[in-house]
């Protein structure tokens, strides 16, 4: 049976097209030359002090105000969570403005402040070709608030969902912080409780959740985030060694630890000739990412330990399908999920 069309003002979303065009409006030249700076010092020489310089400039700042613009109010929940998550729209063809659809529609339910979405938004991050969703989604999720957080925890805790799923959901609840301090607490309550089981989580996840306690400076739980990394059930490229991470939390300084204790480990798929001068890619900052499976994960472009992944809207990791909204493109930046303390 053929689906019902979209109705006014939903229909509209179907034509505001590309967000890769949108988003390239907004210029950060600061920030742009902060960058630049930390890439020429060199991958041996980060400037840490410069790297905590790069702050995270919140993605829903970008978005076209859909509610004001479009008259969207509370009623259009259902219709636009039907386009959020329609997957014909979704695989379109990269040459129609239709396949940007569902990306208005999330960005529209998160200025809605829709609590209704949260479940259905969720269900997002289970594909393994939504890089798209699973970048933007965490802020649309901060957006609605506080009745994302016990979902988004209950996620971000089960077993059965793969590992990068996992992590969008650590990645929410962070953005939930942010847009909202008055719950910091009560989200960095279920990145301790969710780290305490460090033993049987996912390295990867673990990495994440530490970042995020780096993030907003839990130092009383440094005995934890110190025990997941003696069990080496970190993954070190992430949130940095464990010196990194006490120098990061204010609990000791560079002089307390010899070089070798500070060095960085350079991620398995960083290949680059020992003379060649690194590249925004070497040292995890914003960027395209590789096309593999190895150490893959989503975010904003934050650095400094080298999270990254696959630039917005390619899908499919280097095999399997890809979207429509492939196209070809790419934003330019990468997701890269990089973390603290040199906030991106």
């Amino acid at each position: 049976m053929a689906k019902a069309p979209y109705q006014p003002p939903v229909s509209a979303l179907l034509t505001y097209g590309s967000c890769l065009e949108l988003d390239k409006k907004i210029e950060e030249p600061e920030r742009d030359r902060l960058i630049q700076e930390v890439i020429d010092g060199g991958e041996q020489k980060i400037d840490r002090q410069k790297l905590a310089q790069i702050k995270t400039v919140p993605r829903t700042e970008k978005w076209p105000n859909y509610v004001e613009a479009l008259g969207l109010t509370l009623e259009h929940v259902p219709e636009l969570i039907r386009m959020a998550t329609d997957e014909d729209l979704e695989w379109a063809s990269g040459d129609t403005p239709e396949v940007w659809a569902p990306v208005h529609a999330w960005r529209s339910l998160g200025q809605l402040k829709a609590e209704a979405a949260v479940e259905p938004l969720l269900s997002r991050f289970k594909d393994r070709d939504a890089e798209w969703a699973c970048e933007e989604i965490p802020w649309v999720l901060g957006m609605i608030g506080e009745s994302a957080i016990e979902p988004v925890a209950a996620h971000l805790a089960n077993r059965r969902y793969k590992d990068w799923s996992r992590v969008s959901a650590s990645e929410s609840l962070e953005r939930i912080a942010l847009a909202q301090p008055e719950l910091k607490e009560r989200c960095v309550e279920k990145f301790v409780a969710q780290l305490r089981d460090y033993k049987r989580n996912p390295k990867l996840l673990n990495s994440f959740l530490v970042s995020s306690l780096i993030e907003f400076e839990v130092t009383d739980e440094a005995e934890l985030i110190g025990a997941a990394h003696l069990a080496n059930r970190v993954d070190e490229t992430i949130c940095g060694t464990w010196a990194n991470v006490q120098i990061d939390l204010g609990l000791a300084s560079e002089a307390d630890f010899t070089p070798e204790e500070l060095e960085l480990p350079r991620p398995e798929w960083v290949k680059f000739p020992e003379d060649s001068k690194p590249s925004a890619f070497d040292l995890g900052l914003p960027t395209k990412a590789p096309a593999d499976d190895i150490s893959v994960v989503w975010g904003d472009g934050k650095l400094p330990f080298g999270k990254q992944k696959a630039s917005k809207k390619s899908k499919g990791f280097g095999g399997g399908k890809t979207s429509g909204k492939t196209s070809g493109k790419t934003s330019g930046k990468s997701k890269g999920f990089s973390k603290k303390k040199g906030k991106s």
